[in-house]
């Protein structure tokens, strides 16, 4: 009976691997967990629990694929793309609906025309990526980017976020067209988990940081440890995330240049230069060591 109980937790954290590869290889899995020695546990250990969720997250970044390499760019590539959209709309939204709670209520045309109608079509690129439509993702990245402009230069010449996302996005998107037949497209449900985690990121209370009271100070610092611990104890398993995440930190740099230029506010703030770069570097490392892997394996 203690078995089966433990049979059962275990394949309740096989849940984090792919469904594919839990029908080839679970039975395999639970059988060297178990064990042939009789045993009175009833639940598996912190470490093996851990170990667990890490080859899932290795799975689902393309470890054991035919061509790691090519699942690693590719499908970061289009998770990057998915999350920079995301954090375009939370952005937008959030200004929309500051707008109105600041005044936008007394002229809601033009709150529409300066936000509106941008935050609509980056939503509806948003959308049509997320259901597979690609090519129609590009046009509507593109469109995103030009179009609303034209209607009211507002997020243009003030150089928001959001208006930098379809911008960065839509090379992504494009590119992506490209991808090789072998290489299959990111699960949509692993996807939106990736770019929710990416955007969880970038809701970390960094700005406390520079607040004066030590209090705040040490509660935003102990959560920006926390949030970048776990992201990054996520991101070194599935490495797909290293790629997806530099797309969403060229935002708040883009911004802070065109708004501050090379200045020592863009060098405090911690989704600028400092943190794009080292996101590259760590992106870089991750396709150089998974071609590493992937030639010793060959």
């Amino acid at each position: 009976m203690t078995s089966d109980v433990l049979e059962k937790r275990y394949r309740m954290l096989l849940r984090a691997y792919p469904a594919g590869y839990r029908r080839e290889r679970a039975d395999e899995l639970i059988d060297t967990l178990i064990g042939d020695e009789p045993t009175t546990r009833r639940r598996p250990s912190a470490r093996e629990a851990a170990s667990l969720v890490r080859g899932g997250l290795r799975v689902y970044g393309g470890s054991t694929a035919a061509r790691p390499t090519a699942v690693l760019f590719w499908q970061g590539l289009h998770l990057g793309a998915l999350a920079v959209l995301a954090l375009g709309v939370l952005i937008g939204l959030d200004d929309l609906v500051e707008a109105f709670q600041y005044g936008g209520l007394a002229d809601p045309l033009t709150v529409l025309r300066n936000q509106g109608v941008h935050e609509f079509v980056l939503t509806a690129a948003l959308v049509a990526l997320v259901a597979g439509r690609v090519r129609t993702a590009a046009v509507l990245a593109v469109t995103a980017a030009v179009v609303p402009s034209l209607i009211s230069p507002y997020l243009f010449f003030n150089g928001l976020p959001q208006w930098w996302a379809p911008v960065v996005a839509a090379p992504l998107i494009v590119v992506g067209l490209r991808r090789p037949a072998d290489v299959p497209p990111a699960p949509r449900a692993n996807a939106a988990l990736v770019t929710a985690g990416i955007l969880a990121l970038h809701l970390i209370p960094a700005g406390g940081l520079r607040m004066v009271d030590a209090g705040p100070r040490i509660v935003a610092a102990a959560l920006v440890i926390a949030g970048v611990g776990a992201f990054l104890w996520v991101a070194t398993a599935d490495q797909r995330l290293l790629i997806a995440v530099v797309p969403t930190l060229l935002l708040g740099t883009l911004h802070q240049l065109d708004n501050a230029g090379l200045t020592g506010e863009l060098l405090r703030r911690p989704d600028a230069l400092p943190s794009l770069v080292v996101a590259v570097l760590m992106a870089v490392v991750a396709i150089v060591s998974t071609r590493q892997r992937q030639r010793t394996r060959a």
